[in-house]
């Protein structure tokens, strides 16, 4: 069996860590499409806890990617999250950089043996 041959001079896909994990990817993509959204409807919407929200939401917001907002409505705590410009334009590079390397898998370099499985 042949094994895969690799090109140096082919630039390596890059793949944006912080966003690839799979709960801040999903995270990230609800934020995408609405304005904000409140710590119930994000554990509505992605079946997370609320430890893996606060986790989550704590590394996106190192990276700039989300704001995060906590008040008191009616005598009650509400957080509320909101992907930032940023976070917006990492989502697009994101999405990017999966078709770019979906499209290397179909796509080998002429001198790369392919070895199906």
């Amino acid at each position: 069996m042949s094994r895969p041959t690799t090109n140096s001079d082919q630039p390596q896909i890059e793949i944006d860590r912080l966003i690839h994990e799979p709960a801040r990817l999903i995270i990230m993509a609800h934020l995408y499409v609405v304005d904000e959204a409140d710590f119930v409807y994000l554990a509505q919407q992605t079946g997370l806890t609320h430890g893996n929200i606060n986790t989550h939401m704590a590394r996106l917001e190192a990276g700039r990617y989300v704001d995060i907002e906590k008040m008191f409505v009616a005598n009650r705590p509400r957080t509320v999250y909101r992907i930032t410009e940023e976070g917006r334009m990492a989502l697009r590079r994101y999405r990017q950089q999966v078709g770019n390397l979906l499209a290397a898998v179909d796509n080998p370099a002429p001198n790369e043996t392919r070895v199906d499985g």
